[in-house]
């Protein structure tokens, strides 16, 4: 079977023989028509096969189609085909007409077009010219094999290659295309209504003012035990209504005298919140108070209640822990209930070894207690269950569907297209009457800033570097429905509860670090509230082009992000920090089997003979008759949570009789200091200056030569910071950390001369053109100030009592006492 598929085009006429059906042409063939008196004729006639190319007699032509079994003629130039059906008539030739893929028959091939044909440019082009033309257009804008991948089995799914390369741009984005999936809500038709509930009367008079019946996750939660005094490992997303499974236990525990109702969580931002949120709910039966581990250089705020005899205390673990750790276990009175929040943190490298330890403690101090464990994210939820000792709730679905949408974007089109997502969603009114708000994460606390004051919706950065009062501020205006966006950092709104509708990534990263799939989860699920929003939308704006050194691009990550599972760390913890807690756990328990039944609640393991082993080579504990006892510097170890390390540091500069103030410097540094002028220092050296002072940007800034191209009232407060804290003759100057040292050692001056931490601010920004924010000056000073009373502590046992009183002098200071 020969077919001559000819497709008339501009001056030419295109001539492809098919036999027997295939794609591929016997050759290629371009014929050039001339008029003559009797019509249209063959002029030239030229065949291309692989690279060899020659022309053929007219005759060889009228000859080929004479031997066709059909002749087909494709759409195209309307003049050319008049011309060549002049000359089939003049031979008497039949003909008729195909339905071809344009790009196709351009590339030599021939295919025809029918139910299987995708909609391009007003005409149907075949799938695999749809893909090739999709994939051009994708790699030209960086996208990546997976995000190929995706646009394919779009284009796939529509059959419209305009409508997906329009995901391209972003002036004509598609929602029902950038929509990657819907993480439906779920219909577990169990519940309780709150009248049926065997709890005390005030407790459900309370409820009955907020709800008429539990979700499902409390329902089955109080199905298992959860009134009984059952220990329970609550396993769901956010929003939920977890917290409240922790309350019902806590306060039914408060009322029935089973004793009192620690609530611990990981941030004190989150503290705060649900301190307020405890206080305005039970306040007519119930006292609650905070502990974050107060300011030693701001006093408490006022009308924050501290004391431990209270009913309900709310604090942060190492809040908690401080109490056990100083030895003061006694004064937390009976404990009914314990609510650990964000449980998942045990798998943390920094900080779950001391929620491991401080679960075992309070065990120990507290047997009866009921345990309530809560997390929206754990990787293996049943062995997680099983090492704790706790029944496991496990609910996986949510009660309002996530609709999770990817759209690629380069870095520089981001802060447009949050505008305009957050724009819409702020329009739209829930069923409920709320407004849709939107969180935005960023990378970095100055992106926060930078995003949220160039953004045209009004915005409000909010992170862990503002003060108490900033961060109070955000939350009642977002809170109330008056502020459409929050643009936040990664690390702290995981845990904070914002009611928002929309969580728009514009960044990936945390720092310089990918997201983890347990951080993005988390995040996520911030979007939708049950008793606010109808649905939650999640948007991750991903750059094809940003990566971080020679890793995946942030459309490789979207992918890895969206259809990962949870991973599972475990809890394996290194030699120091089993010290740590094993010294401890001496503070709490004296006697060798006490100690041995905490040790053995840690999730961690270690060999215990050999951990008290080493501490009493350090010193922190001494044998006795009836186990061991902490030392007088074990204690001061213990309570002011220092490392093996640190301890060694601060002991052998107390005997070497260095300075207070340069023993607090070498032991920790201000590290979150910050260019005031950045981006006009980055134009006039002609380099992207790094934000961080400390860091890339030290010798760029602060050298001759860098110093010399500033403007001149740049050039006064980079002189003055070189001048008064660079000066040193270190082989490996400016990044032997003298410079760090020296400007900390700075600021705690100006704190021990009176100046408040926005005072400080004002100072080093005035003078040096750096800045701090102030929830970071304030968290340095605090701990400066605790560091300078673990120096004084630990020069007295030393008899170096010059030494130690000098430090309290200054500690004193800085606390303004």
């Amino acid at each position: 079977m020969l077919y001559i598929i000819i497709h008339p085009q501009d001056s030419k006429i295109a001539v492809l023989p098919i036999k027997d059906n295939s794609r591929e042409p016997a050759f290629y063939g371009t014929l050039i028509l001339k008029k003559t008196p009797k019509g249209a004729r063959v002029g030239k006639f030229r065949v291309k096969r692989g690279e060899k190319e020659e022309f053929r007699a007219p005759d060889e032509f009228i000859e080929l189609l004479r031997l066709a079994d059909r002749i087909l003629i494709a759409e195209g130039n309307e003049e050319s085909e008049a011309g060549f059906k002049e000359l089939l008539s003049a031979y008497q030739l039949d003909y008729g007409y195909t339905s071809t893929c344009r790009l196709c028959l351009l590339g030599g091939r021939y295919t025809t077009v029918g139910n299987n044909s995708i909609s391009f440019h007003n005409e149907q082009v075949c799938e695999e010219c749809a893909k090739k033309e999709l994939v051009r257009e994708a790699r030209s804008c960086r996208i990546g094999r997976h995000g190929q991948e995706r646009l394919i089995k779009i284009l796939l799914g529509i059959r419209n290659l305009d409508r997906v390369l329009a995901m391209l741009n972003h002036e004509k984005l598609d929602s029902g295309l950038t929509r990657f999936d819907t993480i439906e809500a779920n219909k577990v038709d169990r519940s309780i209504k709150v009248k049926d509930l065997h709890i005390h009367d005030e407790l459900k008079k309370i409820l009955l003012h907020q709800l008429d019946e539990l979700m499902p996750v409390q329902a089955l939660s109080v199905d298992a035990g959860l009134l009984d005094g059952k220990n329970q490992l609550i396993v769901s997303a956010t929003a939920t209504g977890k917290t409240l499974v922790g309350e019902l236990a806590g306060i039914q525990n408060i009322l029935n005298k089973r004793g009192k109702m620690l609530f611990l969580v990981p941030l004190v931002a989150l503290a705060n919140q649900k301190y307020e949120q405890f206080t305005k709910r039970y306040s007519s039966i119930a006292t609650t108070s905070l502990r974050v581990g107060t300011s030693r250089i701001i006093k408490g705020t006022k009308g924050i209640r501290t004391s431990l005899s209270s009913d309900i205390i709310v604090g942060t673990y190492e809040g908690i822990d401080f109490v056990l750790r100083s030895g003061n276990a006694g004064t937390l009175g009976k404990i009914g209930t314990v609510v650990i929040d964000e449980v998942h943190m045990l798998e943390d490298k920094e900080r779950g070894h001391r929620l491991s330890g401080l679960i075992a403690r309070l065990k120990f101090i507290a047997p009866d207690a009921q345990f309530i464990y809560l997390s929206a994210t754990v990787g293996k939820p049943q062995w997680l269950a099983e090492k704790l000792g706790a029944a496991l709730i496990e609910f996986e679905e949510r009660p309002v569907p996530i609709e999770r949408h990817l759209i690629f974007s380069p870095e520089y089109e981001k802060k447009r297209l949050i505008e305009r997502l957050a724009a819409q969603e702020y329009n739209k009114t829930s069923s409920k009457g709320f407004h849709g708000q939107t969180i935005v994460f960023t990378n970095s606390r100055r992106n926060c800033h930078m995003l949220a004051d160039s953004l045209t919706i009004k915005a409000m950065p909010y992170h862990a570097g503002l003060s108490y009062s900033e961060r109070k501020r955000v939350e009642e205006r977002f809170g109330g429905g008056k502020l459409p966006v929050v643009v936040t950092t990664a690390a702290l709104a995981a845990g904070v509860d914002f009611p928002a509708s929309q969580v728009v990534f514009e960044s990936l990263a945390m720092g310089i670090e990918w997201l983890t799939i347990r951080e993005f989860q988390q995040m996520l699920g911030r979007a939708g509230r049950p008793d606010y929003h109808d649905r939650g939308v999640v948007v991750l704006l991903a750059d094809p082009e940003k990566r971080f050194g020679k890793g995946d691009t942030e459309d490789e990550i979207a992918f890895r992000l969206l259809r990962g599972g949870l991973e599972h760390f475990g809890v394996e913890y290194g030699e120091d920090e089993m010290l740590e807690e094993t010294l401890s756990n001496t503070v709490v328990a004296r006697r060798l089997s006490d100690i041995k039944k905490i040790d053995e609640l840690l999730l961690g393991e270690g060999d215990l003979g050999y951990l008290l082993d080493k501490l009493r080579e350090y010193g922190f504990i001494e044998k006795t008759n009836a186990g061991f006892y902490p030392t007088k510097l074990g204690r001061i170890v213990a309570s002011h949570f220092l490392n093996v390390e640190q301890t060694s540091l601060i002991k052998s500069a107390v005997l070497k009789g260095r300075n207070a103030l340069d023993i607090i410097t070498e032991l920790e540094t201000l590290d979150a200091v910050y260019f005031r002028y950045a981006s006009r220092l980055s134009d006039a050296l002609g380099t992207d200056i790094p934000t961080r002072v400390f860091g890339a940007g030290l010798d760029i800034v602060y050298s001759a030569d860098g110093i010399s191209k500033l403007k001149e009232n740049l050039r006064r407060t980079a002189l003055d910071f070189a001048k008064e804290f660079m000066a040193c003759k270190c082989k490996d100057s400016p990044y032997c950390g003298c410079a760090q040292k020296k400007f900390s050692a700075r600021v705690i001056e100006l704190c021990a001369e009176g100046l408040s931490p926005d005072g400080i601010i004002a100072e080093i920004t005035g003078q040096y053109g750096v800045y701090a924010y102030a929830g970071d000056m304030l968290n340095y000073l605090d701990q400066a100030a605790r560091n300078l009373e673990a120096v004084e502590l630990i020069a007295a046992i030393y008899g170096k009592n010059e030494l130690s009183m000098r430090a309290r002098e200054l500690r004193e200071k800085m606390e303004g006492c």
